[in-house]
């Protein structure tokens, strides 16, 4: 969708760029699609609450991989907020580990969409002021989605029957959250922090559970709300955190 618009900025900024940065661009279209790969393939195994929240502990990661990799330091507080986040998270995952045989495997995907959402961060902050947004998305997104049709086609999934109601759906996950989504994140990482640009997604967990709770019938329990309560207490704590 973006190429017939984005293809010649693209091409010319392919070539100005250095092979350390053609290959961070590359990583970024990777990183995206393991990321998403992990988080689409978690919500077989545990309930869209924890999947949803786990994976968006993100900014946890990307915080500390700015500052490590980037130099973009934090401050107290983003600590604080680190500390109370990966505690909700295991609160999260043990409430879903008693009480569902492969709850385990589910949440460890959603990490692990998570630190593949963070290193995809990193990747555009390190690019971004450099490449302008439409022609990174493109690339970014494009890369991804073919590392993504590969892998499906090898491992012989569906890439067609569907109901004309499913590919409204999926037409709608590349229009809003991908398009708009995304790419508002992306335009964000030439300005801001990855740690503070991962916090967009803090109402995430919250919309996903109303959802789920609406359309999957799936009732939040106590223990997963005060888990998930604590999760963003942490995040808009290390998010409102002075460098």
């Amino acid at each position: 969708m973006l190429l017939p618009f984005t293809g010649k900025s693209v091409m010319y900024m392919w070539g100005a760029l250095s092979l350390k940065e053609k290959i961070i661009w590359a990583g970024s279209g990777i990183f995206l699609a393991f990321h998403f790969a992990f988080w689409i393939e978690s919500l077989s195994h545990t309930s869209v609450a924890s999947s949803v929240v786990l994976a968006t502990t993100n900014p946890i990661f990307a915080g500390i991989g700015g500052i490590v990799l980037l130099g973009e330091r934090e401050g107290r507080n983003f600590w604080l907020g680190v500390v109370l986040a990966i505690g909700g998270s295991a609160v999260l995952a043990y409430s879903d580990f008693v009480g569902r045989d492969d709850s385990f495997w589910g949440n460890f995907l959603a990490l692990s969409a998570a630190v593949m959402a963070s290193a995809y961060m990193l990747c555009g902050r390190k690019l971004r002021i450099k490449i302008p947004v439409a022609a990174y998305v493109t690339g970014c997104y494009g890369f991804s989605g073919i590392l993504l049709f590969g892998a499906a086609f090898i491992l012989e999934q569906p890439l067609g029957g569907y109901s004309q109601n499913t590919w409204l759906l999926l037409f709608a996950m590349i229009l809003i959250p991908t398009l708009i989504g995304h790419t508002s994140i992306n335009y964000a990482l030439g300005h801001l922090h990855p740690g503070k640009v991962a916090l967009a997604v803090v109402g995430e967990p919250l919309v996903a559970t109303g959802l789920a709770w609406w359309l999957l019938q799936e009732v939040p329990t106590s223990s997963r709300l005060f888990a998930c309560s604590i999760i963003l207490m942490g995040i808009v704590l290390g998010g409102r955190s002075k460098s």
